[in-house]
């Protein structure tokens, strides 16, 4: 998605659960192969892996719709449908960065236009070395963790499996997790917050 793309469209756990509602929905009546959701990632990928513009987007969304039976599911705009998938907790954040990743320009370097390090330019150069103002030499994707988590603990079954290693932790002599092992508690003893981090990912890996 854009920069702009989603507004001041917000995470609602209500929306969540809506939309995890519709997983089973199915595309239109009598349909077994996809679903309204499914459907809906598999035009939205088409979208962003061949550059199409918002207008053509919608003007798709409404030619499937008018293709497929009646009482079909898809959304009809393309702001219905960024809406839908927002509520899925997808969102990122672009940071302008250097090629050889030596500065991020965040916080107090958010409005610099020359990099601390390096000395090299924020903007890219045409062919002529004249700088694109504008244009960043490179973009780093974030994806913040907190929204992931509040949409993976919104689903029982998720969330079970995210405390499994503190819930179901080993009492029988036996490694049954990463953590129960002595290097990990090292990490434990002499770094605590990383330790935290390491646990979150072995979780997020495992489901």
């Amino acid at each position: 998605m854009d920069d702009n793309d989603l507004g001041d469209i917000g995470f609602d756990p209500y929306e969540f659960s809506n939309v995890i509602g519709d997983e089973n929905q199915p595309l239109y009546p009598g349909s077994s192969k996809y679903t309204m959701l499914s459907a809906l990632v598999k035009l939205y990928n088409l979208k962003a892996k061949h550059g199409m513009s918002d207008v053509c987007f919608t003007e798709l969304l409404i030619l499937q719709g008018d293709l497929l039976p009646e009482g079909n599911t898809l959304p009809s705009s393309m702001y219905v449908a960024k809406k839908t998938l927002f509520a899925l907790g997808m969102s990122y954040e672009k940071i302008h960065s250097r090629p050889n990743d030596c500065i991020l320009y965040r916080k107090d370097y958010k409005d610099s236009t020359n990099c601390p390090t390096c000395g090299g330019s924020r903007w890219k150069e045409d062919k002529d070395s004249i700088l694109k103002e504008g244009v960043p030499t490179k973009v780093v994707w974030y994806f913040p963790p907190i929204p992931r988590f509040k949409r993976m603990f919104q689903s029982h079954k998720t969330a079970k499996s995210l405390t499994w290693h503190a819930a179901k932790k080993s009492v029988d002599s036996q490694m049954s997790h990463p953590a129960d092992s002595p290097s990990w508690k090292l990490v434990d003893d002499k770094w605590p917050e990383f330790g935290r981090e390491l646990r979150w990912s072995n979780c997020c890996i495992k489901i």
